[in-house]
């Protein structure tokens, strides 16, 4: 469960979508519990009964919706949530962002009413700037009543450190579908000509939110001294707040004709495939699906070897380790003039993301979570029941003592 996900598009929808449907492959049954939308009521309908036909069932919490953070905050969800897990009766509870208020009150409502084994999955890297004591407490909390956590990358584990959390953390990041996403050449070659792209054009592709921590504007930065040396063009996928301002830099540095604003894509396989290069300058990334996909479509990637990326890299990639934008730039401007070298990283790529990010291998391992945690509750059930008749053959013991203490009196008088 989750307040994120369809239709709502990112890391963590993406990532329930992917394992819902692995886990029904395999024979289980899901349900997903998320919060409504009633602006998109029609489009929310049709994907749910889809999801339906698979196997997959999907409640919709009503309650009021913040719409900026996109989350349930309402007192009566406790309650809702408690008739749907009644109803239900559930085997296993896995919330997911453990920022997430509807997850994190099943967990609760779950563990806490139900005992129902739980785990939560944590995609996101917050900081401790971010975080004020009075909620740390409230986390460090919400995690006494989880049976096991599991961290998206090594840098999620670490950002959850300060929570002092007693519990199991295991490592599994997120995957890639590897049959939407490959290369293709005839999608490449039918995009490019759509996007006015000559054969002998370099094109760099960055995917994702145009937002301040993102860092577009770096790589924008770099592009004069690149359009000097290579004939590179930028193609940006996404939309956001800083797009008037990104738009605004790339005129000031007069390379706007060697940039390009494509806006939201919700499949940017198309652009990926059309491309050479994939390149970020993020520096906070929990995990970085973006560069995922890239390398599943064979494009070596020039991008920033901090926090959930370093997890991604494969550790056998030629390019040095960039840890700012001057590494980046260094680093694309390295395969630029390199074609050979491109199509090798890029062929590397891939079998890295079939061997460690496929979704099949993805799910196996959180299935070995859910053996883990319920296995543990059997033994932690198992030993509750003997605390039980520990103390209630204690009681039994006492109970004799007086009988025969009395009978004594009895027999004295």
């Amino acid at each position: 469960m989750s307040d994120w996900y369809y239709p709502g598009i990112g890391g963590i929808e993406n990532h329930i979508e992917c394992l819902a449907g692995q886990l029904v492959e395999r024979g289980n049954e899901i349900h997903i519990l998320t919060c409504g939308n009633k602006e998109l009521q029609d489009k929310i309908g049709e994907h749910d009964a889809l999801r339906r036909d698979m196997g997959i069932t999907i409640h919709r919490i009503k309650g009021y919706t913040i719409k900026k953070w996109g989350a349930v905050v309402d007192p009566r969800i406790s309650w809702i949530v408690n008739d749907v897990i009644k109803k239900e009766n559930f085997d296993l509870i896995h919330a997911h962002s453990i920022y997430s208020p509807t997850a994190m009150v099943t967990a609760y409502v779950g563990k806490t009413l139900r005992n129902i084994p739980t785990l939560a999955t944590n995609h996101s890297i917050w900081g401790e700037w971010r975080l004020g004591s009075l909620l740390q407490r409230t986390m460090r909390e919400e995690f006494t009543r989880l049976d096991a956590v599991i961290a998206v990358s090594s840098a999620v584990k670490k950002d959850m450190e300060r929570f002092c959390i007693d519990k199991p953390v295991f490592i599994i990041p997120g995957g890639v579908d590897c049959n939407r996403y490959y290369p293709d050449a005839k999608c490449r070659e039918e995009t490019r000509k759509l996007l006015g792209y000559e054969d002998n054009d370099i094109i760099i592709v960055t995917v994702g939110r145009l937002v301040p921590r993102k860092r577009m504007h770096e790589l924008i930065q770099i592009m004069p001294h690149l359009t000097n040396q290579h004939n590179v063009k930028l193609l940006i996928v996404g939309d956001g707040p800083e797009k008037n301002k990104l738009m605004k830099l790339s005129k000031s540095l007069k390379v706007n004709e060697h940039v390009r604003f494509v806006g939201f894509s919700q499949d940017p396989r198309n652009y990926l495939n059309a491309s050479d290069i994939f390149a970020l300058c993020s520096v906070e990334e929990a995990f970085g699906l973006s560069i995922l996909e890239a390398m599943a479509c064979e494009l070596p990637v020039a991008v920033k070897n901090v926090n959930g990326i370093s997890d991604i890299l494969d550790g056998n990639n030629i390019l040095p380790h960039a840890l700012d934008a001057d590494g980046v730039k260094d680093n694309i401007e390295f395969l630029a003039g390199n074609v050979e070298i491109r199509s090798r990283l890029g062929q590397n790529n891939r079998k890295h993301v079939l061997t460690n990010f496929a979704w099949e291998g993805i799910c196996e391992k959180t299935l070995g979570v859910y053996d883990f945690i319920d296995q543990a509750a059997e033994m932690d059930s198992n030993k509750y029941y003997n605390m039980k008749l520990a103390k209630i053959g204690r009681i039994a013991k006492r109970l004799m003592r007086f009988h025969e203490k009395n009978n004594k009196l009895n027999d004295r008088y």
